[in-house]
């Protein structure tokens, strides 16, 4: 099972890889991250629960000073995504404080939330606060097909970090890929995303976001780009997508392999069928 997953997910970065120069070059420009293959276990309880637990996942460039970001992604079954969200200069509890996620999971852009655009608010520093939406073509409508604490979960503490020593909220958040609204498939795991905190006691800071730009219109989001690989130490941008290339032909080969011998096994009468 494991192994499929890993075929589907390999497939997921070949495809991100070839997409089109023009759908490519639409995110905002600057803002482009990497979600590499977790190497530390985590645990979503809203803080560093060990001191290298978050050390396997990137930082996107241009973040704004008081925000931190990483991001990595896990298989046990499902694909797995994890977040990390550092808020350095809140550390009050305000009922209009607030982290909030976009999504383009197919990567299509547009001057309006579409359907595959999903946006997750997180508000007050309580579940009760926690509220999924879906794009509509023209705007933003919630959504409550999902399963909290399997599709998705968010945990928070205030305290601090071996990032930063002074009192702040730690967001950490996982949500599963696999599930249907949340899916990349066509995007080739190269969705565009933004992140978004608010201090409600610090108005004149004003809404700190990467990148810098509306919730409401995908087109000026980031990119997202998903890896097979480990994060990697030393190693430039060629290497990695030819290891991740390498990765998808040793995927296929393997996959084909078992394929043909359990055919060979069933008889001719006899059917394989892949399920997750």
């Amino acid at each position: 099972m494991k192994r499929l997953v890993l075929v589907a997910f390999s497939i997921l970065v070949l495809c991100g890889l070839m997409l089109p120069t023009a759908l490519v070059n639409a995110y905002y420009s600057g803002y482009a991250t990497t979600n590499y293959q977790a190497m530390n276990a985590n645990t979503e309880d809203g803080k560093w629960t060990t001191s290298t637990e978050w050390t396997d996942a990137a930082t996107p460039p241009n973040l704004p000073p008081t925000l931190l970001v990483r991001e990595k992604w896990t298989w046990p079954s499902d694909i797995l995504e994890h977040f990390l969200i550092e808020f350095y200069a809140d550390s009050t509890n305000d009922t209009g404080d607030y982290f909030q996620l976009c999504i383009d999971c197919q990567a299509n852009g547009g001057s309006a939330p579409q359907t595959d655009d999903i946006r997750i608010d997180y508000v007050g520093h309580t579940l009760s606060g926690l509220t999924l939406y879906r794009g509509t073509g023209t705007g933003w409508a919630p959504f409550t097909s999902y399963t909290y604490g399997t599709d998705i979960l968010i945990a928070e503490t205030k305290t601090s970090s071996q990032m930063n020593s002074s009192l702040h909220w730690i967001i950490e958040l996982m949500m599963d890929r696999s599930k249907a609204e949340f899916d990349i498939s066509v995007a080739g795991y190269a969705p565009w995303i933004r992140f978004a905190v608010y201090d409600a006691s610090n108005s004149a800071l004003g809404v700190q976001a990467w990148p810098p730009t509306s919730r409401d219109v995908p087109n000026d989001w980031g990119l997202e780009t998903g890896t097979i690989e480990n994060i990697p130490e030393g190693i430039t941008l060629m290497p990695v997508v030819l290891l991740s290339s390498v990765a998808v032909v040793v995927s296929f080969y393997f996959l084909r392999k078992r394929s043909k011998t359990e055919n060979q096994s069933a008889g001719k009468t006899g059917e394989i069928n892949y399920t997750r």
